[in-house]
């Protein structure tokens, strides 16, 4: 019986030797990553009833990559006026526009540029939707 023991701990600790200490993961290597975040406002508001007015329910922000291959969409309720994403080290290309709850735009959309995330970056654009102010 102790045999059968010591046996079983000499073929652990020679997995242990072989293939790495024991509760190590592998596969799961770290990406270097950045942020992009953005913010918005409507004629140079961060008011929820400019939204309403013009019937937008959130903004929709299309990400690209240099290659102009899709990277990611990210709709943002309107109110909220602002938006992180994490993205892989890279370069990229963003747009915004205002959107209604079926999809459909609202206004201009706005070029956020070109950009390199680096990894830790926080890449920040802003944009304004020049609309005139809603009736009251």
């Amino acid at each position: 019986m102790i045999r059968r023991y010591l046996v079983h701990a000499a073929a652990c600790a020679a997995s242990v030797l072989l293939f790495g200490c024991a509760g190590e993961e592998t596969g799961t290597a770290e990406r270097d990553t950045g942020h992009l975040s953005v913010n918005w406002t409507i004629s140079n508001q961060r008011a929820a009833n400019y939204c309403v007015a013009y019937s937008a329910t959130g903004a929709l922000i299309d990400i690209r990559n240099d290659k102009e291959e899709f990277v990611a969409q990210i709709r943002v309720p309107c109110n909220q006026f602002e938006s992180s994403i994490e993205l892989p080290v890279d370069n990229y290309h963003a747009t915004i526009v205002l959107v209604k709850e079926n999809g459909d735009e609202v206004g201009n959309k706005i070029d956020l540029g070109k950009f390199k995330v680096g990894s830790g970056d926080d890449i920040k654009r802003e944009a304004t939707f020049a609309m005139p102010p809603p009736e009251r």
